[in-house]
């Protein structure tokens, strides 16, 4: 009879205690409850997680104005519910987003923390005049009229340290007694990086093959070819492209996803719309407050989409793209805005702002003197082109968000 006793607790033991372990794993926890009559009650619930992450780390991480922990950590056993989440680090801009925590769920967030006292860095000083982001995001090319090798030249970013950049910049194409791109007064790289644009005035481009290997000591010295009319070349660069990558993605998308009407009406089928993992694109539609304004739109393409992700964002309202130009941050998640700072020709505002809309965070304001503003590949630098003394030609400079 002892055994049978023996037996049936140590059962009932193993029971409660897998019993346990299998509702702690499912995220079950035990929380005290307060009902309207302020009467405390013990209750069961089934809890969510959090895991936050910032880039750079060691950044507080803060739920409800309570400090929790650090980054980069997992938060376990949180009631589902939204939470207000803040993320701070000294000598950076404060990061914060109201985000949802779900049953059984791990929401994912990384906080791109930007410094609040930026610096310029130069890249080159061989006085550029125009410049263009390859379709990889790997590579700048620009104008320049150096003395020693007039021409365009090409920037690597990918793989190499900041500090070591202006060392890394080599001539590809050169001017020679027929051809001279340093007159240019800009440049645009093809979709494939195959070709590059070069302006010379609204009548007259110069079209260069310059293949996709850059590692080549070696400046391009073949004729180009004489184009009077640019458009019909980005005609033909468009029509590539969507052979090769627009209808394919477009169709494979609107197969595996409920599209939206207002995506569907409106896609885009220019190539730097989409984030560079290519699994988001913006949409540029009229505002419904003001006609002449836009509402910039993204849509999420990706085909899991993370917790707490939408797949339709209105980035950002009633925007003047006169007066405003955007671009993709590296990471796909944030576009780098660059605004003409009113009553100030030549003075542009540089901000990130996720693509839900949160946290635009202002990184430079002041003299620019072109309105593009491209992200390297780490995400540690925007480059502008810019001058920091009166009456300098312009250069590269890499603004360092860390």
């Amino acid at each position: 009879m002892r055994n049978l006793i023996s037996l049936v607790l140590t059962l009932s033991t193993l029971l409660v205690i897998t019993t346990i372990s299998v509702l702690y794993s499912e995220g079950w926890r035990i929380k005290n409850s307060i009902d309207i009559d302020n009467h405390s009650s013990t209750i069961m619930v089934k809890t969510g997680m959090l895991a936050v992450r910032s880039i750079p780390d060691g950044g507080q991480v803060y739920l409800d104005e309570t400090a929790i922990t650090a980054t980069d950590d997992t938060i376990a056993s949180l009631t589902p519910k939204k939470y207000k989440l803040r993320v701070e680090k000294e000598g950076f801009e404060t990061w914060q987003k109201e985000i949802t925590v779900y049953p059984e769920l791990v929401t994912d967030i990384t906080a791109v923390l930007v410094s609040r006292t930026p610096r310029l860095e130069p890249l080159t000083n061989t006085n550029v005049k125009a410049f263009d982001l390859s379709s990889s995001y790997n590579d700048i090319v620009y104008i320049t009229t150096n003395q020693e090798d007039p021409g365009v030249w090409i920037l690597p970013l990918a793989g190499s340290a900041l500090n070591i950049l202006r060392n890394s910049s080599q001539p590809l194409i050169v001017d020679t007694t027929q051809f001279t791109p340093s007159l240019g007064t800009n440049l645009v790289w093809s979709l494939d990086d195959k070709q590059l644009l070069v302006e010379l005035n609204p009548k007259g481009y110069l079209l260069y093959d310059v293949g996709t290997n850059f590692t080549s000591q070696t400046a391009i010295n073949t004729a180009p070819k004489q184009v009077a009319d640019a458009e019909i070349i980005y005609k033909e660069w468009e029509d590539d492209w969507k052979e090769t990558f627009l209808a394919t993605q477009v169709e494979q998308i609107e197969s595996t996803q409920q599209v939206p009407d207002i995506i569907k009406s409106n896609w885009e089928n220019t190539k730097d719309k989409w984030s560079p993992d290519e699994r988001k694109f913006v949409v540029e539609i009229p505002s419904q407050n003001n006609p002449t304004l836009t509402d910039l739109v993204i849509y999420n393409a990706e085909p899991t989409l993370p917790i707490d992700e939408q797949r339709l964002n209105y980035t950002l309202r009633d925007v003047d793209l006169t007066t405003t130009n955007y671009s993709w941050y590296s990471d796909s998640y944030h576009l780098i805005l660059t605004t003409n700072v009113p009553g100030r020709p030549d003075n542009y505002s540089v901000s990130l702002i996720r693509i839900d809309g949160t946290n635009q965070t202002t990184v430079y304001t002041g003299y620019l003197a072109s309105n593009k503003a491209h992200s390297t590949p780490s995400g540690d630098k925007i480059i502008v082109l810019t001058s920091l003394k009166e009456g300098n030609l312009p250069n590269l400079y890499g603004i360092a968000l860390r």
